[in-house]
């Protein structure tokens, strides 16, 4: 309780605050709500058909030109001027609400080298980290930024497989995955509806035993799918249907016995939600975006604060409150519904923030 003759703090005690933050303790905050998330059988919770899958993936917090810390990152922007920013590398629960943030890893400069940390030392790190929660997931979903051999193996050390998303046509595994699925029909066909409701056609070429990726211990399993979209577009006036075929690659460690074409598909899509329900949410609706205080200690307590802040919103929402999904509210009209009801709220309420005297 705050005493009403001390008032609401300043933003300079705010600031001064933030820069001496225990980050040890906001750790022990972020396992223990880790440790009843479990508890509640939250990852299992909107998996994929049995599978608890978590996306990895980098984001870049904020950049300036004039300020700048001791764990800023450098480079040369259009302009040529040096640009000071930080990125960070996301952990993600995916395929369902709730959405919950596994945990976070700040990337950082390197001593007496010209380059910066890479998102994938990042999420090496990041990986060891989670151990300490135990058993969260069974499987990762990464970009193609993430098709590195040591990675791969940082994932299998973990105990958990991968499904990494390939782009790059040079790879040697990719050509002969190639060559192969060319000369015949597609192994599996379905169909499927998109976030509009648009109807999309899939075929997919499915193949296990690729060893053509020396780097990688273990054989890869490579998987081809064939989107084609059916739309309904507005030209001069008029409704026209079109159709958009994108291809998309994918290298699994996953075997096919276990792990059906689909189910695989589904995964490889899921790692948008990191993008789409992750990093937009987090800088549209919760600021990660703004640097309040440009310090690292302020900096990693802020984004921690804020993590721990929008996992609790969306466990209460996803696990607790039920009607608002039965009625297909946005969760945003549910939060200001809330807040327009602790409004009226608060004077009932001052007793308890406010100690008399």
């Amino acid at each position: 309780m705050v005493s009403r003759k001390k008032g609401k703090p300043s933003h300079d005690t705010l600031r001064d605050t933030l820069c001496q933050w225990d980050l040890d303790h906001l750790d022990q905050c972020h396992d223990q709500f880790i440790a009843r998330f479990k508890q509640n059988r939250g990852p299992r919770k909107g998996n994929i058909d049995g599978w608890r899958v978590g996306a990895i993936d980098g984001v870049e917090l904020f950049n300036s030109t004039s300020r700048s810390c001791s764990d800023c990152l450098v480079r040369r922007n259009k302009e040529g001027e040096t640009e000071y920013f930080h990125r960070a590398v996301f952990l993600q629960k995916v395929g369902g609400d709730p959405r919950i943030i596994y945990d976070v890893e700040h990337l950082k400069p390197r001593d007496g080298a010209g380059k910066d940390e890479g998102e994938i030392t990042g999420a090496g790190r990041l990986l060891e980290r989670t151990k300490r929660h135990g058993r969260l997931m069974d499987i990762i979903t990464a970009d193609a930024l993430y098709a590195k051999a040591s990675f791969i193996h940082q994932v299998l050390n973990q105990g958990m497989d991968a499904v990494i998303r390939m782009k790059e046509e040079r790879r040697l595994i990719m050509q002969d995955a190639r060559g192969l699925f060319d000369h015949r029909q597609a192994d599996v066909r379905w169909e499927e509806k998109d976030a509009d409701g648009n109807r999309v056609r899939v075929e997919a070429w499915d193949e296990e035993g690729f060893k053509s990726w020396k780097q990688v211990k273990v054989p890869l399993r490579m998987v081809k799918m064939v989107r084609q979209t059916e739309r309904i577009i507005i030209v001069g006036g008029q409704k026209k249907a079109e159709i958009e075929v994108i291809e998309r690659w994918a290298a699994t460690t996953c075997q096919k016995e276990a792990v059906p074409t689909e189910t695989i598909s589904k995964m490889a899509a899921a790692r948008w939600d990191i993008e789409n329900n992750g990093f937009h949410d987090l800088k549209t609706y919760w600021h990660l975006d703004h640097p309040y205080v440009h310090d690292p200690t302020a900096i990693e307590a802020w984004v921690a604060i804020l993590v721990l802040a929008v996992n609790m919103v969306y466990s209460y929402f996803y696990m607790h409150l039920h009607h608002f999904r039965d009625r297909k509210m946005p969760l945003k009209e549910m939060i200001k519904e809330m807040k327009e009801q602790i409004r009226w709220a608060m004077p009932k309420m001052n007793h308890t923030l406010w100690r008399p005297g």
